[in-house]
């Protein structure tokens, strides 16, 4: 007992110190950027806002040294700004202190300290700290502070931009890969891991009562979907801004997506048996014997172990392809994917007569199955070409990898035709609907070889090396240019920043830098075009596929635009000498997409690509609403036409 009171009266006492050791902080600052000279002189007024509590002051930075301690204001200077005159003061008091016996100047609220800069690049970073000592002659004490400030890239409230422009309209992209997802998961279905599942499924609700059956059958339904959407919770935690390029550009992510998927293929094609261990699958399946809720939820976890061999393409497929886009779209994928995979299932328990009308199991679900698994080999492809471009190793053009496509494909063609067998289980009958699939697949490989001699297959560019500028005329086999001004064009590269490792589709001109396309800009009076985009960016791919190539938007590009092509995910690294911090995230960008990815999303506040703006090389400010994925040309045309008037207006 006695113990126990001298615990209470420990801590209590132990409470009662710590509330009065508590740290004071009288005071808050507010830092705010002025920048209504900037236009003309690229000078930014930095404010620094003291609020006090009542009662306290802290000293100016011009007050005597033998009058008390000034404020200090330590920049840590970069080569991004440069400090521009004498710290001013407003609103600075001055009194007689009885202890210094000297009048001292000091401020409280309403008062402000400014520092002028002038900003030397896009990539702007103020920070430092503030050391001052705030007093209360109520209180009859004085405390020394030191105070860290940061100023980020929002600095021009004139390029600040409105909601409307920041949020790229993207919907149209974003349905489509909900789209795909769900599409994904009807597919899954069908696939001899899953289909034959689905009887004996319907058969354990069969037995239940009606309303018991429909119950059950919806939780069994709102499991799978759970378990599955999990899978895009967990990935879209792990995004950040940078993230989505990291996995989409990244050597090591992409190299084992590429033998991921290779492994995939080659279990669907049928060289080995890929499952999960028989352990974990017997485990939790006996659970699912428990009875009840929770033994329906571990029923629904052993389908989706058990179907993991045919679902597992489909769903790496669909994180992949998410881990580009929005933090959200994970999961928006995974909830699609989910909801079409469990519909058959939860529908049939509730009406087990349908059983009847589906089709049966048989050589049809193998032919799928194969054709998932070539489909999963080509697809695994465009992982190296991602790695090949963003590291410049130049070793997967076009042609190889339509070359290797095209003869996939022929592959596949020749097992549907019966010519050549594939592993024991997976041969095929001749039929006439084997004979007219094949004859189909042969035509695409056809198709994917006329890719080299000019076919540009623009509805499978998103997934190919760029098109290169020229292609090989089958009529003389030498590699002829697309576009008559290609070998003009094309040496303009040769004297510009970054031309050896970057170029641009159908023979455009344009820079890889943004200082030196300002530059040029300025000196042929024209408009800027920042093109944020990348080398993993599959809607980029598009565009340039399917609306540059237009002779309208070739011409405009051109002849009325700077074109400043800004790649966020090259891996290229940059001397020692200019690498910087970023104010946004703190950390040292080192390479050319870490830099321009940085770029983006300080300046713009945006991280989606493509994304298009619209520059004032003079003003360096943004003249008409910035755009991202389009691929209605006539409205990519119009864009473009605003920014013109927009330019020539002003």
């Amino acid at each position: 007992m006695l113990r126990n009171i001298f615990f209470l009266l420990l801590l209590f006492f132990s409470i009662s110190f710590v509330s009065q050791a508590q740290i004071l902080e009288p005071i808050s600052w507010e830092f705010k950027v002025d920048s209504s000279n900037y236009s003309e002189s690229k000078k930014l007024d930095l404010i620094f806002e003291p609020t006090t509590e009542v009662g306290w002051y802290i000293y100016s930075s011009d007050n005597d040294p033998e009058a008390g301690p000034y404020t200090i204001f330590d920049f840590n200077e970069n080569i991004t700004y440069t400090l521009h005159e004498e710290l001013k003061i407003k609103n600075v008091k001055t009194k007689f202190d009885s202890v210094w016996f000297a009048d001292v100047r000091y401020l409280d609220n309403g008062g402000a300290f400014i520092q002028s800069i002038i900003k030397n690049n896009n990539n702007l970073s103020v920070s430092g700290f503030i050391s001052y000592q705030v007093c209360s002659e109520i209180e009859k004490m004085c405390i020394p502070l030191e105070t860290d400030f940061s100023f980020f890239n929002k600095i021009e409230s004139k390029e600040v931009l409105p909601v409307d422009y920041l949020n790229v309209k993207e919907n149209e992209s974003l349905l489509s890969f909900i789209l795909f997802s769900f599409l994904a998961g009807f597919l899954a279905i069908l696939t001899p891991c899953v289909f034959p599942m689905i009887p004996i499924t319907v058969s354990f609700f069969a037995n239940k009562t009606q309303k018991n059956s429909r119950i059950e059958a919806l939780f069994y339904g709102l499991s799978i979907i759970i378990i599955f959407t999990f899978f895009g919770v967990f990935l879209s935690l792990l995004m950040g801004p940078q993230t989505a390029n990291d996995i989409a550009t990244g050597l090591v992510p992409n190299i084992i997506f590429f033998i991921l998927f290779l492994i995939f293929g080659a279990s669907l094609i049928g060289f080995f048996e890929l499952t999960l261990p028989s352990g974990i699958i017997t485990s939790i399946d006996k659970k699912s014997d428990q009875g009840g809720f929770i033994g329906l939820f571990f029923m629904a976890l052993t389908l989706v172990l058990v179907s993991f061999s045919c679902t597992g393409p489909l769903v790496g497929s669909i994180l992949v392809q998410s881990a580009s886009g929005l933090k959200i779209q994970p999961v928006l994928g995974m909830l699609a994917f989910s909801t079409a995979f469990a519909t058959p299932f939860t529908l049939l328990a509730i009406f087990p007569d349908k059983l009847k009308s589906l089709p049966k199991s048989g050589g049809w679900m193998i032919t799928l199955r194969v054709i998932l698994g070539f489909i999963a080999i080509i697809f695994s492809f465009k992982f190296l070409g991602v790695v090949d471009k963003a590291y410049h190793f130049n070793l997967l053009s076009r042609d190889i990898v339509l070359t290797i496509w095209s003869t996939l494909l022929f592959i596949l063609a020749l097992y549907i035709f019966g010519t050549i067998k594939l592993p024991e289980g997976y041969n095929l009958n001749k039929g006439i609907v084997n004979s007219m699939l094949g004859v189909f697949i042969l035509l695409l490989s056809l198709t994917l070889l006329s890719g080299i001699f000019g076919n540009r297959l623009t509805y499978l560019a998103a997934y190919l090396p760029p098109q290169s500028p020229t292609y090989v005329d089958i009529k003389t086999f030498k590699r002829t240019p697309f576009f008559s001004d290609y070998l003009e064009n094309d040496k303009f590269y040769d004297n510009i920043k970054y031309g050896d490792i970057f170029e641009l589709p159908h023979g455009l001109k344009g820079f890889f830098d943004f200082d030196e396309g300002m530059n040029y800009a300025k000196e042929v009076n024209k408009p800027v075009l920042l093109d944020f985009t990348g080398h993993g960016c599959v809607n980029c791919r598009d565009i340039e596929a399917r609306v540059w190539p237009d002779e309208r938007v070739r011409n405009i590009l051109n002849n009325d635009y700077v074109l400043i092509s800004l790649y966020v995910d090259d891996k290229t690294v940059l001397s020692e000498e200019n690498w910087y911090v970023s104010s946004f995230d703190g950390k040292v960008k080192k390479t050319i997409g870490r830099q321009n990815s940085d770029f983006q999303i300080s300046r713009f506040q945006n991280n989606a690509q493509p994304y298009y703006v619209v520059l004032n090389p003079f003003s360096d400010q943004i003249i008409s609403p910035p755009w991202g994925y389009e691929l209605n040309t006539e409205k990519y045309i119009d864009n473009l036409k605003k920014g013109i008037n927009a330019f020539y207006e002003n």
